[in-house]
């Protein structure tokens, strides 16, 4: 019979668990999901991995978990769209960059029930997944040392660039790497993707517009930044998912191909999916962060396709250009500000106006 690889595990490897009922549950679980991140050491490098922790106050344990660095901003449960059930967040530990993965404990209840159920299934391929981000991690550490936790940006248009890029390229890495583990993962990314897709548009429409009103450009940025950067995030999701499954878009994922179709972010999704294959073709070998960098550009003329011209300046801010188009002119901005001021009126609408385009 063929040997099994050898796990790249850490032979200490401990499972903290949190809020548990019965501990004999916690015992249980937290074996099997241990036993089961041994299994995927065999295909995945997992030797940089910190630690486990399965937690039924999954935002409390995401808020106390020991970085190894003081940082700027506080681990928190994704909330848009999709709801974060777990994450891999990079540490610091003695100096080296190490990886901790965290569970909402509840998704791994699957693994009490029969291993070929529906639940167990999601569970491995959810375990499967974090253990990617492990090995992402560590290659990123290797190619590009100094950065992970390290690294500031020095402006505001910087930092929204590297959250960008390390969403998107992240999220693809991982979801090609665990494709093929657990559970196909496909119709909750296409359900989370299609959300976004359908909303972020409107919602970036209804930020300019808003600022026109107000003049909050930091509002503005934040709101674009939330809906763009979301997007190109969950348009990652599937494109990993497709390419590590060997699969196609028109093929396999006719729901998204159809609302794809003739839709202002088609042409993008498309360009971020070949850049991604770009990246993933020099996986592990890459020479400079500026590899990275189409994936911003992607996003910044998403940005500009949406009505935001953002220009860096000499001294780190950003300049944004909102150009009047039909759907955000001052005209539109004039009718929010009504709608908006008049809220709450019984039996008031706004009048009907006739446009040439009416006639």
């Amino acid at each position: 019979m063929p040997e099994h690889p050898q796990t790249t595990t850490p032979t200490n490897l401990s499972a903290s668990a949190r809020n548990y009922a019965r501990e004999e549950d916690a015992r249980a679980i937290g074996s099997n999901a241990l036993g089961l991140i041994e299994f995927f050491g065999q295909h995945m490098n997992l030797q940089s991995l910190d630690g486990v922790t399965l937690a039924y106050d999954y935002d409390e344990a995401l808020k106390e978990l020991d970085r190894g660095v003081e940082t700027s901003t506080e681990l928190s449960a994704s909330k848009e769209w999709g709801i974060g059930i777990a994450m891999t967040p990079a540490v610091l530990r003695d100096g080296a960059v190490k990886s901790h993965i965290l569970f909402n404990a509840a998704v791994l209840e699957g693994l009490m029930e029969e291993p070929d159920s529906e639940a167990c299934q999601e569970a491995v391929h959810t375990i499967a997944h974090e253990c990617a981000h492990v090995e992402i991690n560590a290659i990123k550490d290797r190619q590009f040392p100094g950065v992970i936790l390290r690294y500031q940006a020095k402006t505001w248009y910087e930092a929204l660039r590297l959250e960008v890029i390390e969403a998107s390229w992240d999220e693809y890495a991982a979801c090609r790497i665990s494709a093929g583990f657990g559970k196909n993962p496909s119709e909750n990314y296409k359900s989370v993707f299609l959300g976004a897709l359908s909303e972020a548009g409107p919602n970036v429409r209804e930020a300019i517009l808003k600022c026109r009103h107000d003049a909050d450009y930091d509002a503005l940025i934040l709101e674009a930044q939330r809906n763009i950067g979301n997007l190109v995030k969950y348009a990652s999701y599937v494109l990993g998912t497709v390419d590590g499954l060997s699969q196609d878009i028109d093929a396999d994922f006719k729901e998204i191909s159809e609302a794809l179709k003739g839709h202002w972010f088609s042409p993008f999704f498309f360009r971020l999916r070949d850049a991604h294959r770009v990246l993933w073709q020099r996986f592990g070998e890459w020479e400079s962060l500026t590899e990275f960098e189409t994936i911003a550009d992607i996003w910044l003329e998403m940005l500009a396709d949406r009505g935001m011209e953002i220009t860096p300046q000499e001294d780190g801010t950003m300049y944004v250009n909102l150009p009047f188009r039909a759907d955000t002119s001052a005209f539109q901005a004039m009718m929010r500000g009504v709608q908006q001021s008049t809220k709450g009126l019984q039996g008031w609408q706004l009048p009907t106006i006739k446009t040439v385009d009416d006639e």
